[in-house]
């Protein structure tokens, strides 16, 4: 896991401009509409810890995970799962765009392993990425990608038709039920007509062929995020998402892909899900209070492992891309 390490170190060179977050110099793309990379709300930068993790405190995100180098690292690595699931990092038909040049938006970059492969594939266009926490390097990237501080539940700091393709992944535990309609028509008003937007989701709690340790799992975060108002399901429904924001020429695709088994994707997928679901323990101790000891309830989890290669289990995968009318 060498990579992850890599992107760790940049972030961590990068710390000392975490409070001013400036401009790079600009690509041959942007044009002098392009905004600024000043913080939108600096109160991104509060932080808190609980059980060893660091998470933010804004009071009007919605995002429940960490926001650490252990949550960075993970997200990394889905990464690269996501991308060996689909086989590459996009549906959207935007390749000869991007070869000419134009402006992409990553909503939701997180630590910005997609918009930093993409801008070394594709160094005529301009990537931009928005995250809600600052995790995203400053200085230490290529010139034609710049990022800010963003909550995707505000108004996009971007013009009308700004951008040829707008990629959005793995929110499903970022987004309220009730922003998920307006953060498309967001998405819908900076997109160029002719322009594509593509949003990656995994469903909850469903699974292929699950057993009983991992329905425990799944379920009990379920019910959480419903009770927090998030929408685990909405990778069902990001066709008439689209749909309503007035999107056309809409594809879904669905891709399962093995957990705990079936060869390298299933490791990795793995890796992810232990990282990511040992830091629910609280939330699963809620409804099992049986697995509220860190020791049981990560014996817990190792075991349903084992349960994934018995029972052979599968994660639910969505990808549905539509594009923009008016060309």
């Amino acid at each position: 896991m060498g990579t992850f390490s890599f992107f760790r170190t940049l972030l961590k060179k990068d710390a000392s401009s975490k409070k001013s977050n400036k401009s790079s110099s600009k690509s041959d793309t942007t044009t002098p509409e392009s905004p600024s990379t000043t913080s939108t709300n600096t109160s991104s930068f509060n932080e808190y810890a609980e059980l060893g993790r660091r998470y933010h405190t804004r009071p009007d995100a919605s995002y429940i995970l960490p926001n650490d180098d252990e949550e960075s690292d993970r997200v990394h690595m889905q990464h690269w799962v996501v991308k060996l699931a689909f086989s590459g990092n996009h549906d959207s038909p935007v390749a000869e765009m991007l070869e000419a040049g134009d402006n992409v938006l990553d909503a939701g970059c997180g630590p910005a392993t997609w918009p930093l492969e993409m801008a070394e594939m594709y160094p005529r266009s301009r990537f931009y990425g928005v995250d809600i926490s600052l995790v995203f390097p400053t200085q230490i990237k290529p010139k034609n990608c710049e990022f800010i501080l963003h909550n995707l539940a505000d108004p996009l700091p971007y013009p009308d038709n700004f951008f040829c393709f707008v990629h959005q992944r793995l929110l499903v535990m970022g987004h309220l039920e009730t922003d998920w309609p307006k953060i498309m028509n967001e998405f819908m008003r900076v997109t160029k007509p002719g322009g594509w937007i593509e949003c990656t989701e995994c469903t909850m709690p469903d699974l292929a062929n699950p057993g009983p340790k991992m329905n425990i799992i799944m379920h009990s975060v379920n019910v959480i995020a419903k009770k927090k108002g998030l929408n685990p399901a909405v990778a069902y429904e990001l066709k008439p998402l689209l749909e309503g924001a007035g999107a056309i020429n809409i594809v879904d695709r669905k891709v399962i892909t093995p957990v705990g088994h079936g060869g390298k994707l299933g490791e990795l997928l793995w890796e992810d899900f232990y990282s990511l679901f040992i830091t629910f323990r609280p939330i699963v101790a809620k409804s099992h209070p049986e697995l509220e000891p860190p020791e049981v309830y990560d014996a817990f989890v190792k075991d349903a492992k084992a349960e994934c290669e018995e029972y052979k289990t599968g994660f639910i995968w969505h990808r549905t891309y539509g594009q923009k009318p008016g060309f």
